[in-house]
């Protein structure tokens, strides 16, 4: 019988140090994963407006590229998490796997917003991007025109609007004389 219990008592303790070794593990990964998630989530947050020229765009876009990297190396680690949790949950019971589930939802739910962060900023990112470019072919457009044509073209404009403009009265408190005005001067801008 004492030969009995100092198996059962043997068979405990390694399964008590297998498990140890297991939420140690499980538990260091899991804090670094969070943190490492934390800290991309914060970087995303604080990131600066897109640049306002296509250039600067593109940096903003191979900087965000690095993001999606440091991601998909956290979706790693919290993959490895989900398998060292699993083993930790048959080796500790019910009670214990509840809150290995708790713990993995929340790497799960962090690792989503920190995605859904890096794809709302590719999106923002790829839109100030188009602006941008049209902007530089418009202004290339306005550049190789003839700007002497262009300033006659304003010049000959120019007169006119100020002369239709001095001509309007002031704002009128009364809402139908003002959207008398209103239309007179839509009229004129046409």
């Amino acid at each position: 019988m004492s030969k009995d219990i100092r198996l059962m008592a043997e068979a405990r303790d390694k399964n008590l140090t297998t498990a140890l070794k297991l939420s140690e593990r499980f538990y260091d990964m899991s804090v670094d994963v969070m943190s490492g998630l934390r800290d991309l989530k914060d970087c995303m947050y604080n990131q600066e407006l897109p640049g306002l020229d296509p250039e600067a765009i593109k940096e903003q876009q191979a900087e965000l590229a690095g993001f999606k990297k440091e991601l998909e190396k956290a979706r790693e680690l919290v993959g490895e998490c989900r398998q060292i949790g699993h083993d930790l949950s048959n080796v500790c019971g019910q009670s214990g796997a509840i809150e290995i589930q708790k713990q993995m939802e929340d790497l799960s739910h962090m690792t989503d917003e920190v995605n859904d962060k890096i794809r709302d900023r590719g999106d923002e990112l790829r839109g100030a991007f188009q602006h941008a470019d049209h902007f530089k072919k418009l202004v290339d457009i306005f550049q190789q025109h003839s700007n002497s044509q262009l300033i006659q073209s304003i010049n000959s404009w120019l007169p006119q609007a100020e002369h239709q403009l001095a001509l309007m009265k002031q704002p009128s408190p009364d809402p139908n004389t003002l959207q008398r005005q209103i239309e007179e001067l839509k009229m004129s801008i046409e």
